[in-house]
């Protein structure tokens, strides 16, 4: 039971708090009823505890505040408690007795009533016991509408993030489709480059064959170049478009690095003659090393970054590529071959050594660049490595030159090579 406190007047409620109460004596009754009145509170009375209960199902939330008495004839005061608290679970409730029943106390509080009085009734005790039980109501009803306000700003940004999903997903699947598409046009206009492109190389190769005037000659050698470049684009593109496809092969070629630097050797010596830059290579493994993987594509990205090098290292510059092998993580069956090309071009500005990798970029414009090219090699290696979960890195400066290496995963391979 709570004592009086000189500071229950800062606990009072607003005016006009709705009190419900209940007693089977009518004397008792009405003096609560009288006191409540003059201190600006709504009395509803209830001469049992079914009466009160009729009560509550009709005012609902209505009533701020049921006291009670304990003994009554046809329904005491804990059982009305019981039932009100399935009605309305935070109506605080206050309990009177004029009887030492601690049994009934103890039951009371263990249906959590707010505070028990004994009759006879001290007004200063009820008025103190009547601010605490209203104010503290008021505290659950604040509670309450914070929650629900809580609750409802979480459920619109939960929806708004929904929508933002939603949105975001729609727009990856739009992105996917445009991808697609530039990956079957690209396909496609490559291969109808490809008859156009034939019926060109072959007439040339006839004109060599059947000789042409020394006036001619001049032409027909920058026809010839025009075409050979024209192939090297549409194969590139080609390239492009079977790299950047989902169904990308990571191939179960059984080679070895020496054998497949031996074939890039052939393959690049004659341009390094005709062009004036010197061309090294290197192998560090044993020629009985055979591993299982993607050569193909390995081959693919050494010849991109080859042409790459040649094509921006000048007369009397270097080129060189190496080839090898190293273990990749704990399990020994798993094999990492490397390419590195090195020259010693023009070199690659630091804020411009992602951009390179865009299809179609190059750092010159294209009004005023001096190599050839179309920007597609070093995106084709980018998109290779990335589909093959190899890892790509590049170091350069301008004046310097610039060193490609790029790794993917092998099998060791038991077969030998062939």
């Amino acid at each position: 039971m709570k004592e009086a406190s000189p500071t229950a007047n800062n606990l009072l409620p607003p005016a006009k708090a709705s009190i419900l109460l209940v007693d089977d004596e009518p004397m008792v009754l009405k003096m609560l009823q009288t006191f409540l009145d003059s201190q600006g509170y709504q009395v509803l009375c209830a001469p049992g505890g079914h009466e009160a209960l009729a009560i509550v199902e009709q005012q609902g939330h209505g009533i701020d505040l049921l006291i009670t008495d304990i003994r009554m004839p046809d329904m005491n005061g804990i059982r009305l408690l019981e039932a009100v608290r399935q009605l309305l679970p935070t109506l605080p409730v206050l309990l009177m007795t004029g009887y030492t029943d601690f049994d009934l106390v103890v039951e009371g509080l263990k249906q959590h009533a707010f505070d028990l009085l004994f009759k006879p009734i001290d007004f200063e005790q009820l008025n103190w016991c009547i601010s605490k039980a209203l104010a503290f109501l008021m505290t659950q009803r604040l509670e309450q509408q914070y929650r629900t306000r809580l609750e409802e700003q979480v459920a619109k940004q939960t929806k708004q993030l929904c929508d933002q999903l939603e949105a975001l997903q729609e727009a990856q699947h739009k992105t996917s489709e445009v991808a697609e598409l530039k990956r079957e046009f690209l396909s496609l206009i490559s291969h109808e480059f490809r008859t156009p492109l034939n019926g060109i190389v072959g007439a040339v190769q006839l004109l060599e064959d059947q000789g042409v005037q020394a006036s001619q000659a001049e032409y027909l050698t920058l026809l010839k170049a025009s075409a050979n470049r024209m192939t090297t684009l549409v194969n590139n593109l080609l390239t492009l478009a079977e790299a950047r496809s989902a169904k990308h092969s990571t191939g179960n070629v059984i080679n070895s690095p020496c054998m497949a630097l031996e074939s890039l050797e052939n393959r690049y010596q004659s341009m390094a003659v005709n062009t004036g830059i010197q061309f090294k290579t290197s192998c560090s493994q044993p020629a009985s090393l055979t591993l299982q993987g993607p050569w193909d594509a390995l081959h693919i990205i050494a010849g991109c970054l080859l042409d790459n090098a040649f094509k921006f290292t000048g007369r009397g510059g270097e080129v060189s590529c190496r080839l090898w092998a190293e273990p990749a993580g704990t399990d020994q069956q798993e094999t990492s071959v490397c390419v590195q090309v090195n020259d010693t071009g023009k070199g690659i500005p630091i804020a411009c050594q992602e951009v390179i990798f865009q299809p179609f970029t190059q750092l010159e414009h294209y009004l005023t660049r001096r190599s050839e090219g179309s920007g597609i090699g070093l995106a084709i290696v980018r998109t290779i490595c990335d589909k093959l979960g190899g890892k790509l890195t590049l170091e350069s400066s301008p004046e310097q030159g610039s060193s490609f290496t790029c790794c993917l995963p092998f099998k060791q391979s038991t077969v030998p090579t062939p």
